[in-house]
């Protein structure tokens, strides 16, 4: 699978008064891309909460990822800023081609009202 390297910089440094909304951003991915896309989460400022092991790459259905008797893949679930969330998205899901069938999912879910989720950015 080709990806382009993304540019590498320093995990962004935020006052907690420039972090207002949040998103979680969620990445279904195979497995062997779990540590190359949690060093890109953070590169463009987002912060990984963790990572967990499921069963395939739904070709379909949303649902048939936790299911599936495909490739062996992982969950990974970050959190940013609402501003940064479409590049972040944007950037990983064009680097693993997770547009294409097969290779993944990405998406994000609003947790602005999560209480301490700022203090990861601090």
């Amino acid at each position: 699978m080709p990806s382009k390297e993304l540019k590498s910089k320093a995990p962004k440094k935020f006052l907690l008064k420039n972090v207002n909304d949040l998103n979680m951003c969620v990445f279904i991915v195979k497995r062997h891309l779990e540590m190359g896309v949690r060093e890109d989460v953070l590169a463009l400022g987002g912060r990984v909460l963790s990572a967990i092991p499921a069963k395939g790459v739904s070709h379909s259905s949303m649902f048939e990822v936790v299911s599936g008797n495909n490739d062996p893949c992982i969950v990974v679930f970050a959190t940013a800023r609402s501003e940064d969330t479409e590049e972040i998205i944007g950037e990983i899901s064009k680097k693993y081609e997770l547009y294409k069938k097969g290779n993944g999912k990405a998406f994000s879910i609003d947790i602005s009202g999560y209480l301490g989720a700022k203090a990861l950015f601090i």
